[in-house]
């Protein structure tokens, strides 16, 4: 009682002789603690105009008559020394006469105030606020909790080196001062525990993506194996055919003929679907070891000009993607046949490029003197690569020394361009028992016999300007189609027979070609419409022939055995290329024209 009398009196004499400032007003607590756990502290409040606060905290229970009693008297003695009202001074005791004078704040609001204060702007150790220079400002241990720097370093003299909130080692040289001039903390629980579930998950996709590149890879090993049995099966059960042909003679011969050509009218072709294309759509191919049909085109995009190539599925005949491979034009497309999914492209940029259908990339390129027209792979040995050029030379690349080519085969004739080639490999037991390189030009068709060290020429007796020129494997027979000329008035489709014989001293081989049928188009024909010779899906002795033709705007199909002709697939525009493949047994045949793809299956 005595205390708090003399702080009055302090505070009323300085009062009394200056009056104080707003600057020097502040907040003056003088508490009082008594005997009893129920005596109550009295609060004396100088402060700003602007800012008023009162707060009074009341320990004893209101319910107590003794400690009521007993504040009274407090509050009764203390009265007389109470001096008089004075500017920005105002005593306020710890009871009040109503309880709307002042409202107690909640304690839970409080405590969370003064808590996220200490946090935030408080030293823990002398519970003072941290400052961003001088001797209290901002520091932290390697721990990370932060002190005022004074504060932690007189800690750490006289408390055994330890964090005084961690209580982990530390030493003097451990405190290191942060430059800040607030520091907030924000909560990111949250998003790290997003952070790894999504590593996770990228985790389980590469995971997911590798086992799905295996189980492909195993996939298409399988595929070509099925595709090595099946051709194997061919040949077995064409070998057999020719053996009963020749030992039932020539009248069974015919009646097995006739019963293929009525076989082959009952079954027949049917429209499937078509597929749109951008325009000036040229070549059509197949691999069969990805089950994809590529459609050369120019880019769908204007900012990225240049020729590439439309994946368009065998599956389910959706078209995929675009690949972009050359600048200017494709004049050629031919498969590897491997498990790679290896594209050779021939353009008239004087380019012959590799493409990997399985990256959508060209991993290797070869240039050239002259555009190329033509192109294809050796079969018996992939590393080689023959390019046919616009000036009637071969060049033979290899794809173990990609800085030029290792050969060039020079035409013997005038230089006239390559139109198609195609590779026929060695069959000791058939009539052309070499192998070498089948060509066709503009003058005519040869073939260039390879040997152990060398390539030998074998112009063949084809007259007319070639536009065409495939080879069956099978049956080791050619087609050759030739455009309308002073001698012919239509279009010719040459079936030969290729054959080879020893002649000369030295035993050299002598190949030729001998017609076997003539199939007959249209009167006209401008464009190098590419035709095709393979297995009838019904029956694989028989060969069937398939070419467009321009007069009437449609694909005719032939019988090789009897030159009949079998079907005529009506178009809206010229055919262009055409192209047999099977998927998931079911024969189809596809028609490619400058604006759209139509497929027709087997039925």
């Amino acid at each position: 009682m005595m205390r708090m009398m003399k702080m009055r009196l302090i505070l009323m004499m300085m009062m009394m002789h200056r009056t104080l400032s707003r600057e020097e007003l502040s907040l003056i607590i003088v508490a009082e603690k008594g005997r009893h756990s129920n005596q109550a502290t009295q609060v004396i409040l100088l402060d700003k105009p602007n800012i008023l606060r009162d707060e009074t905290q009341q320990s004893s229970n209101p319910g107590d008559t003794t400690g009521q009693a007993q504040h009274t008297e407090r509050q009764d003695t203390a009265a007389p020394a109470t001096p008089a009202p004075q500017p920005g001074v105002r005593g306020v005791s710890s009871l009040s006469n109503s309880p709307a004078e002042f409202k107690t704040a909640s304690p839970r609001k409080l405590t969370s105030k003064v808590d996220s204060d200490e946090d935030s702007d408080c030293c823990s150790i002398c519970f003072e606020s941290w400052t961003n220079s001088g001797n209290h400002r901002l520091a932290a241990l390697k721990c990370g909790h932060l002190f005022g720097q004074s504060c932690i370093e007189k800690w750490l003299k006289g408390q055994g080196g330890k964090c005084p909130q961690c209580n982990a080692k530390a030493k003097k040289g451990d405190v290191r001062v942060i430059y800040a001039k607030t520091v907030k903390m924000v909560d990111t629980t949250e998003r790290d525990h997003a952070v790894r579930e999504l590593e996770r998950e990228k985790q389980l996709r590469r995971k997911a993506e590798l086992e799905a590149a295996q189980t492909r890879l195993q996939y298409e090993m399988a595929l070509q194996e099925c595709n090595r049995i099946r051709e194997q099966l061919d040949r077995e059960r064409q070998r057999q055919t020719q053996a009963l042909s020749s030992a039932s003679g020539p009248s069974s011969s015919q009646s097995s003929c006739s019963q293929a050509s009525s076989s082959q009218q009952r079954r027949h072709y049917k429209f499937d679907s078509s597929i749109p294309l951008k325009g000036e759509s040229r070549l059509l191919c197949y691999d069969p070891q990805h089950g994809t049909l590529v459609v050369s085109q120019p880019s769908p995009n204007q900012l990225f000009p240049g020729f590439g190539v439309k994946k368009i599925s065998a599956i389910d005949l959706r078209s995929m993607q675009y690949v972009s491979v050359h600048s200017k034009a494709i004049r050629d497309i031919c498969f590897s046949g491997r498990v790679d999914g290896l594209m050779l492209t021939a353009s008239i940029d004087k380019t012959l490029k590799i493409t990997s259908l399985m990256s959508n990339t060209v991993v290797q390129t070869y240039h050239t003197p002259f555009p190329v027209w033509a192109c294809c792979w050796n079969q018996e040995d992939n590393n080689y690569l023959y390019a046919g050029l616009q000036n009637g030379s071969v060049l033979v690349f290899d794809q173990r020394d990609t800085s030029k080519h290792v050969e060039e085969l020079a035409p013997a004739r005038a230089r006239c361009p390559i139109v198609a080639m195609s590779y026929v490999p060695r069959e000791p037991s058939s009539s052309l028992r070499c192998g070498g390189l089948l060509l066709g030009t503009l003058q005519g068709g040869c073939f260039w016999e390879k040997t152990s060290t060398e390539y030998r020429p074998h112009p063949l007796p084809m007259e007319g300007s070639c536009t065409s020129l495939k080879f069956e494997h099978t049956t080791r027979h050619c087609l050759a189609s030739f455009r309308p000329d002073k001698n012919h008035n239509s279009t010719r489709h040459l079936l030969c027979e290729l054959e080879s014989r020893l002649t000369g001293e030295d035993g050299r081989n002598h190949c030729s070609c001998h017609v076997m049928q003539t199939f007959y188009g249209g009167s006209t024909q401008k464009l190098l419409t590419r035709s095709a010779l393979f297995p009838s899906p019904g029956d694989p002795r028989q060969i069937l022939v398939c070419a467009g033709d321009e007069a009437s705007t449609s694909a005719q199909i032939w019988s090789a055995g009897t030159g009949a002709l079998l079907q005529k697939l009506p178009m809206d525009s010229p055919v262009l290329d055409v192209c047999p493949f099977s998927m998931n047994h079911k024969d189809q045949l596809a028609v490619l024209t400058d604006k759209l793809l139509r497929i027709y299956s087997w039925t």
